[in-house]
Formats: C-alpha cells, structure tokens, sequence
C-alpha cells in the first residue's frame, strides 16, 4: 500500500513538472513572437527612415518615388495626376452656335458636359543644401492647358490643350541660409487657390483666380529665409501670362510672408510693371493677400483680398481701370476620407476690364484691355470632398452665382444678345481626381 501511494506521488509530480515546463514553453513562445513583432515593426520603421533621409539627401519630398536618372543626377521624382469634372447649369445656357458655356466660368466652361481638366505629368529635382541644383517641368494635357495656355505666347506644343506650366532651372545660393533662385517660367505666387485643381478644396475655380490675377510668369524669382518665421520673394518678369514680353518693360514681382504661430501664416504680395502690347509707361499693380490659420486639427480656415490697378486701361475711354475683390475659405475634415468645403466671395469690376464681359459674347475670359460692364459678382460654393482610395479623390459641388446686371445666360440666346439672361447662376459639379 505504502508502494502504491509513493507510486501514486511521483506519477503526480512528474505530470505537474511536465505541465509546469509546457506552460512554462507556451509563455516563452508567445513572449518571443511578441518581441520578434516589436522587432519586426521597428525595423520596418527603421528601414521607411533610411529611405526618407536618402530620399531627402537627393533633393526629393519623403514619401515620394525616386527615379534612377542616366548621368548622375540623383534625386528627380516623378508625380502627376489626372482630373475630370461634369458641370450641370439649371439655367440650361446655349448659344445659337449650340455651344453652352457657363457664363463668366474661366476653367469650369462648359454647362451640361463632363470635361477632361488636367492630365498633369511632373518631373522636379527639388533643392536642398546637400544638393543645391534642381529643376521642374509640368506638362499639362487638357481643358486647363488651354485656359492658362490662351493668355501667353505659350511653350505649348501646336495644340490649345498643351501647355508647359513650369520650366524652370533651381539653384540654392550658399547664401546665408540658402538663396533660392528660379530661371524660366513658373506660376505665380497670387491667390488662394492654384492651377491644379487637386491642390484646392472646390471643383470650380473663384472669380478672383479667374480674372484678378495672372497665372504664370516668365522671369527669375529670388527668395530669401530672413528667420524661421519671416521670408522674402524678390521676382523680375516679362509680365502676366506671357513667355516672350510684349513690350521693353519689365514687372518686378515681391513677397514677403510671415508665420507668427506654426498654425497660422499672412502673405503679401505685390506685382507692377507694363503689360499692355507695345506700351512701356502705362502701368498695372496688383496688391494679393492671403490669410491661413488652423484654429483645430479638422479645421482650415484663408482669406484672400486682391486690389488692382491699371493705367489708361479702359481701352476706349483710355481712363484708369481697377478691380477688387474677396474671398474667405472653411475646410473641415469630418474624418480621413470625407471633408467639407465652403467658399463665399465678392469681386468688383469697376470699368469691365478684366471680366471684359459682352452681352454678345457669352462665357468670355478676361480680355484685357477691352471696354466691359461695371459688374459686380457674388458667389457661394459649397463641396463635399471624398477620398475614395488612396490614388482616387471624388467631389460633389454646389455653387451659386449672383450678379448686379443680367448677365448669365439662360436658355437659347438667339439673335437677340439680351434676351434669354438672368442676375443668377446656379451649378451643380462633379469631379474625380486620380493622383499618382
């Protein structure tokens, strides 16, 4: 009996031994598989850091690919995007030609049709101080081309929906902190809003970047950090919109913008020189602020004023023009993927100079120089912004325009210019974006 319960003790020990040991094997396993995640994971981190700083050291923007170019020019990255839009106008706008254009649009142009705006294709070597030479150039294909490309003398490529936006060489001056020199062509610095419509919150373009301000200069562009919160632009330029100058002068271009808090900047800008066609005295000046502050996370918040002069501008009376405008911006992400946008704006056309408009001549863009209506526009746009995917971004738009003439075309036109008009405008858009 003494053997069996002796027996019976050892059996039971030897079984919780081995049970102790298994469990003991089980922690320790499921210890190692967590400790070979946190490896992993940190050298996954590791590795995307390595990456970032030699994509950095090379000139190019963390995040973005980096080509192997032929002759040792490290760094070029190549990005693009492609975008198309359809524009419904409730006022149904046909000319007798049957060409509906949405009136005093300058990109979103045609009512009742889907739109090919941009096929963008960059390549860029950006600067930095271990890699001070670079460049850009910006192939545009489409709708969009055709508008920016309309007002230059164009280095397009025999077809109105081509257009090269930038081509410019980049030098970074050992200078201090770095002079940052542009030569050739690049868009401006004014507005609140851009060409690539990607960049901005709404799918249709404001009447301020429409018709108060130019879109791309040809020149040499300096800017300087005075301090971490303070720097300045100093520009010389054949003149708005234009590749090769139309006459002898010369616009100088400058910039200064401040950044007070990290969320929070103030930008002014100011363009004057000669721009109309054989004239080296009259002058055109145009004083641009942009206002950005983030007051929370989801929050976007800019203000962007305009105020421009031109002298004999008016081309029939040959009296002063000026034009003036305003414009405020919200944008709240509500998550990732969903964002809302507003926009609500005025903008005064003194003596029809820059809208130019003519009631024969419906959905013109600025023309400068010809004698228009003393017009005031108002709008108010509300977008939806949808990040479908990582490479897809969608918008839903709503947009109403009020003017104080009767200047937006409804219905079929005719022979009579001014029947068929109304003092509004209302349109409903839709765009999809796919960046790369």
């Amino acid at each position: 009996m003494m053997k069996r319960w002796v027996s019976g003790v050892w059996v039971m020990s030897w079984a919780l031994c081995v049970t102790s040991i298994a469990g003991a094997d089980e922690t320790s396993i499921a210890s190692d598989k967590a400790e070979l995640q946190v490896l992993k994971a940190r050298l996954e981190k590791l590795e995307q850091k390595v990456a970032d700083q030699e994509a950095t050291s090379s000139g190019a923007t963390p995040g973005n690919a980096v080509l192997q170019m032929p002759g040792g020019l490290h760094g070029v990255q190549m990005s693009g995007f492609v975008d198309v839009s359809g524009h419904y106008n409730f006022n149904a706008p046909q000319s007798s030609s049957t060409t509906r254009l949405n009136t005093l649009r300058v990109f979103d142009t045609q009512a009742n049709s889907v739109m090919v705006n941009n096929a963008e294709l960059v390549l860029e070597k950006p600067v930095s101080s271990d890699s001070p030479l670079g460049f850009k150039t910006a192939l545009m294909f489409g709708t969009d081309a055709e508008v920016v490309g309309a007002v230059t003398t164009g280095l397009g490529l025999g077809t109105d929906e081509l257009d090269v936006k930038d081509a410019y060489v980049d030098y970074l001056v050992p200078l201090g902190e770095g002079l940052d020199v542009k030569l050739g062509k690049f868009a401006t610095m004014h507005g609140a809003e851009v060409i690539e419509s990607k960049d901005n919150w709404n799918v249709t373009r404001s009447f301020l970047f429409g018709f108060a301000i130019p879109f791309t200069h040809t020149g040499v562009r300096m800017t300087y950090p005075l301090a971490s919160w303070l720097s300045a632009t100093l520009g010389v330029d054949n003149g708005w919109d234009v590749v090769d100058d139309n006459n002898q002068g010369k616009t100088i271009e400058t910039s200064v913008t401040i950044t007070p808090v990290s969320n929070g900047s103030l930008t002014v800008n100011y363009m004057g020189g000669p721009e109309q066609t054989n004239s080296n005295s009259n002058q055109r000046n145009l004083i641009d602020i942009v206002a950005s502050y983030q007051p929370i996370d989801p929050l976007q918040l800019k203000l962007n004023f305009d105020y421009g002069t031109e002298q004999k501008g008016v081309l029939l009376s040959r009296d002063n023009a000026s034009w003036v405008g305003l414009a405020g911006y919200a944008r709240y992400a509500i998550n990732d993927w969903w964002a809302l946008a507003s926009r609500l704006e005025w903008f005064h056309d003194a003596d029809g100079v820059r809208t130019a408009f003519n009631p024969a001549a419906v959905g013109t863009n600025a023309l400068n120089g010809v004698t228009g209506t003393d017009l005031n526009l108002w709008e108010i746009t509300l977008t939806n912004e949808f990040k479908l995917n990582k490479h897809l971004i969608g918008r839903l738009e709503y947009r109403h325009d009020q003017a104080s003439e009767w200047v937006f075309a409804r219905g079929d036109i005719g022979q009579d210019a001014l029947v068929g008009r109304r003092p509004y405008q209302d349109t409903v858009s839709v765009e999809f974006i796919a960046p790369f």
